[in-house]
């Protein structure tokens, strides 16, 4: 039977987080995933709750952990501590100690970590496969007419020069499998949720509007760009803004972490039956 091995990895202060290393004791050649935690920074609770896909799966998983000090809106990917370079920092240790083969690997994040994963995925679409986001309190989306980082639109106080970067990468970005996941009680709107009312108008009232417009959008998008859309957006029934609920009641660790010889849109296919 196979289990897995956790092992943690040391930060080294705003450099490299801290990161739980899932390995399967019978691996899997598949690339691995990367698991990106929400603004509560829940990573040792996604460890124990990733675990048993890992071991099912054959597939080793590594959990960042972008601690507040130093990471504070690590969601954004592209933050003022560039959360994302530390993410490519980190991927560059792990395969200099062997822990992961150079190239391409899935992306997982719930909430903030949702967040952060669609956007890492834009600015750097080739070297991310399939990208899972639950429940992001918000999006960016592909969208031109309206600023960044609402959009995809130019905004002249924007550092970094990221809306070109976004849209140059804008059909790589599409062509990919998207997994959108958030639960049907997602519609409390906490402190950690972005409002205010060009947002609102924008995406949507909570979470599970949001979620559902940013699917129609990027469809949308597929279809000017004639790429075939591979989005699969479910709506998890009786599930909260919770990880941990969104686990045990509508197993996402299913979808965060999937054997690789699953055929694309399989998960829902079963789901359905």
């Amino acid at each position: 039977m196979t289990s897995v091995r956790v092992d943690v990895l040391p930060a080294i202060s705003g450099v490299l987080p801290q990161a739980f290393v899932l390995t399967p004791t019978s691996s899997d050649p598949a690339p691995p995933v990367i698991a990106v935690h929400g603004i509560r920074r829940e990573a040792e609770l996604m460890t124990d709750l990733l675990s048993p896909m890992a071991a099912a799966s054959g597939r080793t998983v590594v959990l960042p952990v972008f601690d507040e000090h130093n990471w504070k809106r690590f969601q954004k990917a592209a933050c003022a501590q560039r959360s994302d370079l530390a993410l490519l920092r980190l991927l560059a240790r792990l395969r200099k100690l062997g822990i992961i083969d150079p190239g391409r690997f899935d992306l997982s994040g719930y909430s903030g970590g949702g967040q952060f994963a669609h956007r890492f995925a834009w600015f750097y679409p080739h070297l991310v496969g399939r990208l899972c986001a639950a429940a992001p309190g918000w999006w960016t989306f592909p969208d031109s007419q309206v600023k960044h980082p609402f959009g995809i639109g130019d905004r002249s106080e924007t550092k970094h020069q990221l809306p070109l970067l976004m849209r140059a990468n804008l059909v790589h970005f599409l062509d990919r499998e998207i997994v959108v996941r958030v639960g049907g009680h997602d519609t409390e709107r906490d402190q950690h949720l972005r409002t205010g009312s060009a947002i609102d108008a924008q995406q949507g009232y909570d979470r599970l509007e949001r979620s559902r417009n940013w699917c129609s959008a990027v469809k949308q998008a597929c279809e000017e760009y004639g790429i075939q859309p591979r989005i699969d957006f479910r709506v998890l029934p009786d599930c909260t803004h919770s990880f941990a609920d969104c686990v045990s009641q509508a197993e996402l660790h299913m979808d965060f972490v999937v054997s690789a010889d699953r055929p694309v849109g399989e998960a829902m296919k079963k789901k359905a039956a």
